[in-house]
């Protein structure tokens, strides 16, 4: 199975006032250009603003994050107006995010505001009754009930989007999320297979997703690859549904921690054992040095994806022509420098 591209743009869900509507408490917005100019080239937004919705109104009270004392668990909260605390909207906050459950079914992906109340994904301010800050320990409760929902979908705030290596993480899990239903769960009428082949049974199809985006899983964290790759060689002791939940649970868990330099290079070494023996010494010897120029810092990883590439076509080896590893890169399609 080789893992291609959309066609279309991927949806994902984002808080409103990303987007540049006044939808703030104070009637302003929090425009963000990496969300507006550059991510929107692959991204179809479902823009929401919780609180407007539950009608609170522009502009309003602002609401924050209550807890009875110092220790609380993340979930035991309740958001309550900064100036009076009888305004209590956890319950129409908790419904509405229920609600939306339908319409989110779709998306793929999910950018949420910082440090708000409601959609703060960590670090949200956390107080006491007597108005005193305790801890930034919290989390917004719109988002708090989109994982519950969601708990694999992939989610980032859009301060940290600003940054180039979590933006190309977000991207990554996001691709990776939405590739899932295309060729797992073949949604949205997709038509991966030809007419003369037999669509594989669900547990082939997640094994050989597994087997797809397995050297980009060792490039994030070896040990945990190995152990996803021992629950699938278990996989007849699980339900179907049972080994689906389990392991997309475990890609995007692996996918959530930053490819490191030195686990990108036992990858791309891996890759390079698969064309070994079609390339000469000369181009051993390029492709070695290449790597090994990458690995010291001294080379971007595109360069050595390219050169890989372009021996790519001598090997009839399927295993590595399905290595989502190889194909482009978030960097290489102009997603993650951005002034």
């Amino acid at each position: 199975m080789r893992i291609t591209p959309r066609q279309s743009k991927i949806p994902v869900g984002i808080s409103q006032c990303a987007m540049g509507d006044p939808v703030r408490y104070n009637g302003g917005h929090k425009h963000s250009k990496v969300c507006t100019q550059l991510l929107s080239q692959c991204f179809e937004y479902v823009p929401l603003c919780p609180e407007v919705a539950i009608g609170l109104g522009i502009p309003r009270k602002p609401i924050h994050l209550l807890v009875d004392k110092a220790g609380e668990p993340v979930d035991a909260v309740r958001v309550v107006g900064v100036e009076d605390a009888s305004v209590d909207v956890t319950a129409p906050l908790r419904d509405y995010a229920d609600s939306v459950v339908p319409q989110l079914e779709r998306v793929r992906g999910y950018i949420l505001m910082q440090n708000s109340p409601s959609c703060g994904l960590r670090g949200v301010r956390r107080y006491l009754d007597n108005g005193h800050g305790i801890d930034s320990e919290g989390v917004g409760l719109f988002a708090l009930r989109l994982r519950h929902h969601f708990p694999h979908l992939p989610m980032e705030e859009v301060g940290r989007l600003n940054n180039s290596e979590l933006r190309e993480n977000f991207l990554t899990r996001v691709f990776a999320y939405d590739a899932w239903f295309r060729y797992v769960e073949g949604e949205e009428g997709n038509v991966i297979w030809s007419e003369s082949e037999r669509m594989p049974s669900r547990i082939a199809r997640i094994i050989d997703f597994y087997t797809a985006y397995k050297y980009l899983l060792l490039a994030h964290n070896q040990e945990a690859t190995r152990e996803l790759g021992r629950v699938l060689a278990d996989s007849k002791s699980m339900s179907e549904d049972a080994l689906a939940l389990a392991v997309r649970g475990r890609i995007m868990q692996i996918l959530s921690r930053p490819a490191s330099r030195k686990d990108r290079t036992n990858a791309l070494m891996h890759s390079q054992g698969h064309l070994k023996a079609f390339l000469d010494r000369r181009e051993k010897a390029e492709l070695q040095q290449l790597i090994e120029e990458y690995r010291l810092g001294r080379k971007p990883l595109s360069a050595v994806l390219t050169l890989l590439r372009h021996y790519l076509p001598r090997s009839p080896n399927g295993f590595i022509h399905s290595q989502v590893l190889l194909a482009a890169e978030p960097a290489e399609l102009g997603l993650c420098d951005f002034h």
